[in-house]
């Protein structure tokens, strides 16, 4: 067992749960009694961005929401992740073997301490000078990062997922956000809840090398941002279908393209990458050194704003299977 501290509600939604499941019947585990709790991990990993050598969140806990009971949390002491360290088939964990009401839960959030008046506590230090800037959670206090997304947890049986913070798409720097606090220009910036929930016992991963010589031809410097790229995953591919690869710009049904789903850095030791809890299925990856502004949609732009366009190249289909890596090396197209 860890060491997190239950909620008086912990205690009301557990007799909730053994309640409906003794009425049930609920499962017998050989000795006569009812299984009535299962055990729940909850990892928390990121795809990269290119402008931060550090975005640091500070969790304090994790709400569960069981669709026939009342929401309950299990606090712990703050643990303090540079999400920027969880790369690739990294993760923290949140949760470890912690003992939950077995049955369907209905959303799960993680509480975060992001106080506009406490410094240091999430903050994004920006690879340019080096700032510590503050960041703030929208509606952090009261609703954190919620995941609206369904699942359950087995009585008797071990429930494992992983969250993936997209930075990308996460942090941002609205004009309105200011901070009285002189580093960064007073600007503040918001993590907002870009995230995805992915289940562990059905997730494969995608690694392999970018060539040199493409690196080389992709990047315009060797020493800034965001050489030596990244690779993108866009899918999961639809039956029959395809996935065009586009810059980030959140529009739905866009013509020009889908959205990345998560990417991965490219290591500038030896142009490796790993993408990792990818859930089974067929995607396609493709690699690219341009920088990418998620707030800017590059289909509209008029040249010569099109350098911020994410152009990949061509995009390679990829089938992940349950524990294992699927290769794709990126090298540079014959002259």
């Amino acid at each position: 067992m860890n060491s997190f501290t239950r909620h008086a509600s912990w205690i009301l939604a557990a007799a909730a749960a053994s309640t409906l499941l003794a009425a049930c019947g609920g499962e017998d585990d050989g000795g006569g009694a009812s299984k009535k709790t299962g055990t729940l991990n909850v990892g928390i990993t990121d795809a990269p961005v290119d402008f931060a050598d550090q975005v640091v969140v500070q969790f304090s806990g994790v709400e569960l929401k069981p669709r026939d009971g009342e929401a309950f949390s299990i606090d712990f002491p703050s643990k303090r992740l540079n999400l920027l360290e969880l790369q690739g088939s990294r993760r923290a964990m949140l949760l470890d073997g912690e003992t939950v009401p077995a049955g369907e839960y209905e959303w799960l959030r993680l509480k975060v301490d992001a106080d506009p008046n406490v410094g240091g506590d999430s903050y994004v230090r920006l690879e340019a000078g080096g700032e510590e800037c503050e960041m703030r959670i929208p509606s952090g206090e009261q609703t954190g990062l919620k995941l609206v997304r369904g699942f359950t947890v087995g009585a008797g049986t071990t429930t494992d997922f992983t969250i993936d913070f997209d930075l990308r798409k996460s942090v941002v720097a609205p004009p309105g956000q200011r901070t009285p606090v002189s580093t960064c220009g007073g600007q503040a910036f918001l993590l907002k809840p870009a995230l995805r929930m992915v289940d562990n016992l059905q997730v494969g991963a995608i690694g392999g090398v970018v060539d040199s010589s493409l690196v080389t031809s992709q990047c315009a410097s060797s020493t800034e941002a965001p050489y030596p790229g990244n690779v993108y995953l866009f899918g999961p591919v639809p039956a029959n279908g395809a996935v065009l690869p586009d810059d980030y710009d959140g529009l739905e049904d866009d013509p020009n393209g889908a959205d990345a789903i998560t990417s991965a850095q490219v290591s500038q030791d030896d142009f490796s990458y790993t993408i990792g809890f990818v859930p089974v299925g067929n995607y396609v990856v493709a690699y690219t050194c341009d920088l990418d502004d998620t707030a800017l949609d590059a289909d509209a732009l008029p040249t010569p704003l099109e350098t911020v366009r994410l152009t990949p190249t061509e995009g390679t289909t990829v089938t992940v299977t349950v524990n294992q890596t699927a290769v794709v090396n990126f090298t540079a197209p014959a002259s």
